[in-house]
């Protein structure tokens, strides 16, 4: 009996190290976040930076692989999880009001303090800038498509962006992009109707008043290019002042030439407007009474037909 009861206590004591053991393995083992974790170079679950603004899951081809964030009615995604996904390689470095990144063949240059950014000699309007959350940089939504040539599908609802059957396009430009792509004059002179219109107005202002100079490219009840649309008149009418005063032709700043090849990379600040008149300058009485008003931006009141 004394042989048995020790046999017994020492199986016992054996049974409860294992146990211990057993727990102690289990306490050291890593918490699972909640996201899946596809890749070690897209990990949804690993430590996330802190960020002030609300959060949204992002999906490549139907798997939670990152977080973006909403702000200011704006998606922001990471470059370097789509870059990740794509097998790109990719460098960022970020200094105190501006980053580099650098793509294959291009680098991508940003500032919090201007309203667009530049990549390969190519312009981009970024009026949100980017989010710059513990060093980790977060781009607007368009331009993550211009960058990667994909298209990105945002719900504001449930917080969700999808990437589906993603086919890599890198961006690409050159010195000789804007000049190139387009009609050789184009640059020319819609930059300097910009210069003379807007020159110390807002970046959307600039950007406004090409985009009604193309809007009236594209209409049918004007002419067909930017200088036939610039130097369009009638004996009554002259449909832009510089035109008539030789203001035309003074040089462009930088501002206005980056705001015509803004244009012409298609963004757009006012719309299908066609129109445009500073009030505090000229009689605004036919515009008010014969169009529709659209948006004010600087000293300038956009309106569509």
């Amino acid at each position: 009996m004394k042989r048995s009861a020790s046999f017994r206590l020492l199986v016992f004591l054996f049974a409860a190290l294992l146990l211990l053991s057993g727990c102690g393995e289990k306490a050291d083992a890593p918490e699972i976040g909640d996201a899946p974790v596809e890749s070690p170079a897209l990990n949804p679950a690993s430590p996330r930076p802190e960020s002030p603004y609300p959060s949204v899951k992002v999906y490549f081809d139907g798997l939670l692989s990152d977080r973006g964030y909403y702000e200011n009615e704006t998606l922001f995604l990471a470059p370097d999880a789509i870059a990740a996904y794509f097998g790109v390689s990719f460098e960022t470095q970020v200094l105190d009001d501006s980053f580099i990144m650098s793509f294959p063949g291009f680098e991508l240059t940003g500032w919090q303090s201007l309203d667009y950014m530049i990549a390969d000699s190519r312009y981009f309007y970024t009026p949100n800038h980017y989010l710059n959350i513990e060093g980790k940089i977060y781009l607007q939504q368009d331009l993550i498509e211009r960058l990667f040539g994909v298209k990105i599908q945002f719900s504001a609802d449930d917080m969700t962006a999808k990437l589906d059957n993603g086919i890599l396009t890198l961006l690409r430009g050159g010195p000789d992009y804007y000049t190139t792509k387009f009609e050789s004059d184009e640059l020319y002179w819609l930059s300097r109707i910009i210069y003379t219109e807007t020159k110390d107005q807002p970046m959307a202002g600039l950007i406004g008043v090409g985009n009604v100079v193309y809007n009236r490219v594209h209409s049918d009840d004007f002419p067909d290019t930017v200088y036939d649309v610039i130097f369009q008149r009638s004996p009554e009418v002259v449909q832009f002042d510089p035109a008539a005063t030789n203001g035309i032709f003074l040089e462009p700043d930088e501002r206005s030439v980056i705001a015509a090849c803004m244009c012409m990379e298609g963004y757009n600040t006012v719309g299908d407007c066609m129109y445009f008149v500073n009030p505090r300058r000229g009689d605004s009485t036919w515009f008010e009474n014969d169009l529709e008003f659209v948006v004010s931006i600087g000293d300038h009141d956009f309106y569509r037909s």
